[in-house]
C-alpha cells in the first residue's frame, strides 16, 4: 500500500454508531451522548464500538455526518466521534471546524452557490403555514431548525403517545405536496425534515472531498442506516450498514 494512501470514513452517528436503549443497557454497551440536562441519552454497543475501534487502528480521519444541530452533536461523548477536525451537521447544512463553528470556506460555498438570504425566505415562510396548518393538532410539532446561523431545515416531529403509523402516511404525503423546488423530505418513523438543497448530506460529503482532495489512492469508507445517507453512501469505495438500517428496509419492500 502506498505510504500517501489515506483511510477517510464519513460516517452518521444515530443508529449507527449508537442508539437510545429502551429498559436496561448491556453491561458491555458505554455511554455515547446525553440530554439537554446532561443525563443519558443513548448507548454504544459492543459491536459499535468494535466497528469504531477498527477504524481507528487503521488510522482513519473519522468525518460525522449527522442530522443533529450542532448543540446536539456536541452532546456526544464517544471521543474518537469528537476529536477530528470537520464534522458534518443538521443533515448537512453546516460543517463544523475544529473549534467547532462554521468552517469559513463552507459559509462562502453556501452563499455563493444557493443565495443562502432567499432560502432563509423560504424556509421561514413554509415554516410558518405548516406552524399555521398544525397549530391546533397537539400530536404534531414543527420547529424551523437554525444553525450557526444558517437556516438549516424544517423538523416537524408525531407525538408517541398514540401514535399511529397511518398518521405518518398521511403526513408524509402532505409534506410532500409543500416542498419547493431543488428540497427534499427526509421521514423515519414519526420525524420528518424539509431539507434545503444544501441540507442534504451528499453536498457536505462532496465539499469535504474536494478539500481534503481524496484521490483514487484513497480509501473511503461511508457507513450510515437511513435513506438519507445513501446518497453520500453510495461514492464511497466501501458502504457499511447497520442489520436494522431504514436502506435495508427501504431495499426489502421493492
Amino acid at each position: 500500500m502506498s505510504i500517501a494512501s489515506r483511510l477517510i470514513v464519513f460516517t452518521d452517528l444515530d443508529d449507527t454508531l449508537f442508539q437510545s436503549v429502551k429498559g436496561e443497557v448491556s453491561s458491555d454497551a458505554i455511554e455515547a451522548t446525553v440530554d439537554v440536562d446532561g443525563k443519558p441519552y443513548a448507548y454504544s454497543s459492543i459491536q459499535q464500538q468494535k466497528l469504531l475501534s477498527v477504524m481507528v487502528k487503521a488510522d482513519a480521519t473519522i468525518i460525522p455526518v449527522t442530522g443533529r444541530r450542532t448543540s446536539s452533536f456536541l452532546n456526544c461523548r464517544l471521543p474518537d466521534v469528537m476529536n477530528n477536525e470537520y464534522a458534518i451537521v443538521s443533515h448537512g447544512a453546516v460543517i463544523l471546524d475544529k473549534q467547532r463553528v462554521v468552517l469559513k470556506e463552507w459559509r462562502e460555498f453556501l452563499t455563493t452557490t444557493y443565495s443562502l438570504a432567499n432560502w432563509e425566505k423560504e424556509l421561514t415562510s413554509l415554516y410558518q403555514k405548516l406552524y399555521d396548518d398544525f397549530i391546533e393538532d397537539q400530536n404534531v410539532r414543527v420547529r424551523l431548525i437554525i444553525d450557526q446561523g444558517i437556516t438549516a431545515y424544517i423538523c416537524i416531529k408525531i407525538n408517541k403517545v398514540g401514535y399511529l403509523p397511518e398518521k405518518s402516511k398521511q403526513l408524509s404525503k402532505l409534506l410532500n405536496s409543500e416542498l419547493k423546488t431543488g428540497m427534499l423530505l427526509h421521514g423515519n418513523g414519526r420525524n420528518f425534515a424539509l431539507l434545503a438543497p444544501y441540507a442534504q448530506k451528499k453536498v457536505a460529503v462532496s465539499f469535504l472531498k474536494a478539500k481534503l482532495n481524496i484521490n483514487e489512492s484513497d480509501t473511503v469508507f461511508a457507513i450510515g442506516d437511513s435513506d438519507s445517507d445513501l446518497p453520500f453512501m453510495k461514492d464511497a469505495n466501501f458502504l457499511i450498514i447497520p442489520q436494522q438500517a431504514q436502506i435495508l428496509k427501504g431495499e426489502a419492500g421493492k
